[in-house]
């Protein structure tokens, strides 16, 4: 009886280690930018309440829960549901948890669920005197909030009110102070965005300033390498794109690994999350024509964890034919593209390749100027600029150009 008991423990005890294991592998494997995303996702409904409740912008609520918690994955979080690393006090009654801060050994409030975590903030907040000229700002002026917050003195990091704000400049958090109505107007000022929703009969907006579709914007959404994505319609500017979806541009375009809409294409996948760590598949042979970048979109991996996993510098190429890990790290760098622009093979793979619609594209290579382009593909400079919504001359090797339409 004795000997199946501790037998039944020890399964008990493999099955937990494991368990553990597991949960912390896939943690691993998550970019920060997921992580923040889970984290909104689970406590903006309870942001927006305290809001309601007590006049805290949900977006002050939010950046300082993502920051003190790191995205809800500190000890204080993980053991006490503390995620604002508020410390006991003389008044606390409540369950304590000991953490080294400031200080060996300090004293911190733990709670019963992360709820309970957000609503002695608020509390917290209101009931200190020292606060007390918050109360004054403008609910949605979240940058008044967190210059106030420093000066009142809740962290002691001199730099506390400008990583708030990035924080909520980052990850679009001042739309959780505004109300539903007021949330599309900002991202289309916030996106510089002729886009004006409508909303249809099922309550989803429409597609807009794009070729006539049966389906709406939910609609369009399909999942690819567990990512929501959707693509880019003929006609369809990715800034009334970022506003449809309600993600701010800069958002977009760096889950996107861009930095100008010219790098995206009619037809080219867009994703709506954080591209991954891993790609689906092991592996992928490199075609002639295909990029970092082009191959980091392809896979919705990341194009740093790419040129990680491939032991390759940012901005060089490999070859043609050469196999790129996508999930595990190489033990040696692939070969690449030759960086000499009178290579004939380098020209052949990375100067331009036609769409299925029958749109010439240049993808740019080192040494490439808008001029050099221009007189390769008998075009102007200002019609190349026109064509791809160019703000400037700057080109980055990778980039996508449209040569003819």
């Amino acid at each position: 009886m004795q000997h199946t008991l501790f037998s039944i423990t020890m399964k008990k005890l493999l099955v937990t280690v494991i368990y553990i294991f597991a949960a912390t592998v896939m943690l691993s494997a998550q970019t920060y930018d997921q992580l923040v995303e889970a984290y909104i996702r689970q406590y903006s409904g309870v942001a927006v309440e305290e809001m309601q409740r007590t006049g805290i912008p949900a977006s002050i609520t939010l950046a300082q829960g993502i920051i003190e918690s790191n995205a809800g994955q500190s000890p204080l979080a993980t053991q006490a549901n503390n995620h604002f690393g508020i410390k006991c006090h003389v008044e606390w009654k409540g369950p304590s948890f000991t953490y080294d801060d400031d200080r060996k050994n300090e004293c911190f409030r733990q709670y019963d669920s992360a709820i309970v975590s957000y609503r002695d903030h608020s509390d917290f907040l209101q009931s200190r005197p020292r606060y007390a000229v918050l109360f004054t700002y403008d609910v949605k002026d979240y940058k008044a909030w967190a210059k106030g917050l420093k000066a009142c003195g809740y962290a002691t990091n001199p730099q506390y009110a400008n990583i708030l704000i990035k924080c909520i400049d980052d990850y679009d958090l001042h739309q959780w102070d505004l109300t539903e109505s007021e949330r599309s107007k900002w991202f289309a000022s916030l996106n510089k965005s002729a886009a004006d929703p409508v909303i249809k009969a099922d309550g989803n907006p429409a597609v807009v300033n794009a070729a006539p579709t049966i389906k709406n914007a939910t609609e369009r959404i399909y999942v690819f390498n567990d990512i929501d994505c959707v693509t880019l319609l003929e006609g369809e500017s990715l800034n009334d794109l970022a506003t449809t979806y309600e993600i701010g541009i800069k958002r977009l375009m760096r889950y996107n690994d861009i930095t100008t809409a010219a790098q995206i294409a009619t037809g080219d996948r867009v994703y709506l999350q954080p591209k991954r760590h891993n790609g689906a598949v092991a592996t992928h042979t490199v075609l002639a024509g295909e990029t970092m970048f082009s191959i980091s979109r392809d896979h919705g991996i990341q194009l740093n964890k790419l040129y990680e996993k491939n032991l390759m510098a940012p901005g060089t190429q490999p070859a043609a034919g050469e196999v790129l890990f996508l999930q595990e790290v190489r033990k040696e760098m692939p070969a690449l593209l030759a960086e000499k622009t009178n290579s004939a093979s380098a020209s052949a793979q990375v100067a331009v390749y036609e769409k299925p619609s029958g749109e010439k594209i240049h993808i740019v290579a080192k040494g490439d100027t808008l001029y050099s382009i221009s007189k390769k593909y008998n075009v102007t400079v200002g019609e190349l600029q026109a064509i791809n919504h160019l703000q400037s001359t700057n080109l980055q090797v990778g980039e996508k150009l449209l040569v003819t339409k």
